[in-house]
């Protein structure tokens, strides 16, 4: 991967975190990263068709000589030193005429930058860059000296004895570790014991800088005198080393290798954050048994609410147990006959139960809260709508499938058996009559005249009597309609809040599956961790 590929790779990446964090996917704290992370390098200050020359900065706090360390390794007096420095304010940068510096990115604050130019050919390929004190006192020094970071190749970390364990210097030393070749300088040498040099050796391989150029120094002796140990010379020669190209071009490559693996850390802390497909089935598992239980408590609740909606209704004071649609500029739904606000309150009583028991499961509440908003004010439509259609299904077939049979056949033999009694009288009547007319017999008597009439009665009166009583109840259908409507619309809406949880979780692990697919795009080739050569391996620090 080239820098060119990075920077379009690490774009489309920080792009996509921040829709995700405008979803509520991602919070502050995990886009944050990506923000802070720059793919600003130091070859963006120069023309690309040319050898650009080695930048060097100077790191370190007040006090340590990191002005006149550089007019040593300048060779001319370019870093003014006083108690107040000029560069306690500014960055100074000193460069050939010939190098030119004119592509300096937005955003750089340019009325803090002080170019000095040299004609020293042997320093041609050397830029020096004097920073800001780390330990400024002033918080925009500080970050003045942070946003020149990412333009620098080698950071020569300068210490002195007394101050070698200062604890901004190191803070800022193991942020940037990995993004930059460093050298180390104890300076003010005559002041140190050789002890110092091995704790300072030791702090340095803890902090990841397995065998660290560390250089000794005296910049400014008070007589005058050469200090009796000095390692100026060494630290010189590594310098004119480093700015070769080979070398510069490795330092680069490193950089850029260590830059996409904290780009790796960054997904890969992503991608942690949204695997959250088992914790999303967990929830959805503990809001079917809540529900279960709450649905059951509201329908004991609006017990005799239902008996009253069913009266209401069957007396024709209700034309409808639906909600009304709302109308423009109202205030939405009303409530209906059955979901009344005890209903609602338990009910958005339900789903604040379960946003918290997603914040205990440490799962991204504004898709949850997008995703059941619909859910909260559609519970009274969709019961209201669900309690009406039970209703007219119960009064169009009321009563049971047992009690209907029996219902009709009631009321087929209150109608056939009276005829049938009728008939067998009239064929008894006709009979006798043409007996008594050929036979010469007595007519029919009145005790003829009463049975038949009693039989023809009872015919039709214990089946109608029978009929009266098998015919279902109205307002039992009514009641047992509304009652079945209200558990089915507790059904729907519980499920949708189901069936949401369970998409949140799908949506949960589709996104982790594309983190994992900008990994693979953000794999270096080969071992990224070899060196071509070993000076490189003691200028970065390990992984």
């Amino acid at each position: 991967m080239n820098q060119q590929e990075y920077s379009i790779l690490r774009s489309e990446v920080f792009t996509w975190v921040q829709a995700l964090a405008h979803a509520g996917w991602l919070s502050r704290e995990d886009i944050e990263p990506f923000t802070a992370q720059d793919d600003t390098r130091p070859g963006t200050l120069f023309d690309g068709s040319l050898h650009r020359p080695l930048v060097i900065g100077f790191f370190g706090g007040t006090g340590v000589g990191k002005s006149s360390l550089l007019n040593r390794l300048a060779g001319a007096a370019i870093a003014r030193v006083s108690v107040e420095r000029p560069t306690s304010r500014e960055v100074s940068l000193y460069a050939h005429e010939s190098v030119r510096l004119d592509r300096f990115p937005p955003g750089l604050p340019l009325d803090r930058v002080r170019l000095a130019r040299h004609h020293n050919d042997a320093l041609r390929r050397l830029v020096w860059v004097d920073m800001p004190d780390i330990d400024s006192a002033e918080p925009a020094n500080r970050e003045l000296a942070l946003r020149w970071l990412p333009h620098i190749d080698l950071l020569i970390y300068v210490v002195s004895p007394e101050r070698y364990r200062d604890d901004c210097g190191w803070a800022m030393l193991m942020e940037q570790r990995g993004t930059h070749a460093w050298a180390f300088v104890m300076n003010q040498w005559d002041h140190g014991d050789p002890l110092q040099i091995q704790d300072f050796l030791a702090l340095l391989k803890n902090g990841g800088f397995a065998e660290p150029f560390l250089f000794r120094t005296q910049c400014a002796s008070d007589d005058g005198a050469p200090a009796a140990v000095d390692d100026f010379a060494a630290l010189e020669r590594l310098i004119e080393e480093l700015a070769d190209k080979h070398l510069v071009d490795q330092i680069d490559a490193q950089a850029l290798a260590c830059r996409t693996r904290q780009l790796q850390n960054r997904l890969a802390a992503v991608e942690a954050r949204l695997e959250q497909r088992p914790a999303w089935e967990a929830l959805r598992t503990r809001w079917v048994a809540q529900w279960e239980e709450a649905a059951t408590e509201v329908q004991r609740g609006l017990a005799w609410v239902t008996e009253r909606a069913a009266a209401e209704f069957l007396a024709g004071r209700l034309k409808s147990l639906a909600p009304p649609e709302p109308a423009a500029g109202g205030d939405g739904p009303a409530v209906n006959a059955v979901w009344d606000p005890w209903a609602q309150q338990r009910w958005e009583d339900a789903l604040a139960t379960l946003a918290v028991d997603a914040d205990d499961r440490k799962l991204p509440r504004q898709p949850l809260q997008q995703a059941l908003a619909p859910l909260a004010t559609g519970a009274s439509a969709t019961v209201g709508k669900r309690v009406e259609e039970h209703l007219r299904r119960a009064l169009s077939r009321p009563g049971n499938r047992l009690q209907r049979v029996l219902y009709r056949l009631c009321r087929i033999l209150s109608l056939f058996l009276p005829l049938a009694a009728a008939g067998w009288v009239t064929f008894n009547v006709v009979t006798f009559y043409y007996r008594s007319s050929t036979e010469h017999l007595g007519y029919l008597g009145v005790d003829f005249a009463i049975h038949s009439a009693l039989l023809i009665v009872l015919a039709w009166l214990l089946p109608y009597l029978s009929y009266r009583a098998l015919k279902p109840s109205t307002e039992r259908a009514a009641l047992r309609g509304i009652r079945a409507g209200l558990e089915a619309g507790l059904d729907e809406i519980g499920i949708g809040v189901s069936q949401s949880l369970e998409d949140l979780g799908r949506r949960s692990e589709q996104l982790a599956e594309t983190a994992a697919e900008w990994l693979k795009s953000c794999e270096l080739p080969g071992d990224s961790k070899a060196f071509e050569d070993s000076r490189i391996a003691r200028l970065l620090a390990g992984r």
